[in-house]
């Protein structure tokens, strides 16, 4: 399923009287109010809606689905109406993480040393750590002394 259809059937699972609560997210950074999804074409789709923050209700906004990067819904939903709308799922926890350890093996660990070997990607993530960590507080010192001496 390409990422349209994908759009196009979690759009489709969302009841009608709900669509007056979908809030979404564009690449843009702007956020649209949904006021009703009136079509889904395969490549967008057409609502009525506003741009958040503004009062022009009523609009009639077509939207690419390539430039969608989240939907919610501005309404608190009780578990069982969002398992209702999306269907019940794993729960996510722990029990993820530990599924996720692979069994013990046969193959004996070689016993690794506290210090990396210089290189090794350890070593790299580490330095890399330093030197963000430092430019980070030149940074911050920066901005402290430009806040202390306006110009």
């Amino acid at each position: 399923m390409d990422g349209n259809q994908a759009w196009i059937a979690m759009f489709r699972r969302i009841p009608a009287d709900l669509h007056h609560s979908l809030a979404l997210g564009l690449t843009t950074g702007s956020e649209i109010v949904v006021q009703r999804i009136d079509k889904l074409e395969p490549d967008f789709m057409i609502i009525r809606g506003r741009l958040a923050g503004t009062q022009d209700s009523g609009r009639v906004v077509l939207i690419p689905y390539s430039q969608l990067t989240f939907v919610a819904i501005q309404k608190n939903l009780k578990d069982d109406e969002v398992e209702a709308i999306f269907g019940k799922g794993a729960p996510v926890g722990i029990a993820d993480r530990v599924l996720a350890v692979p069994a013990p093996s046969d193959t004996p660990v070689p016993e690794s040393s506290d210090q990396p070997a210089p290189g090794e990607p350890a070593a790299e993530e580490a330095e890399s750590a330093k030197r963000s960590t430092s430019q980070r507080s030149a940074l911050v010192a920066k901005l402290r002394n430009q806040l202390k001496d306006p110009k």
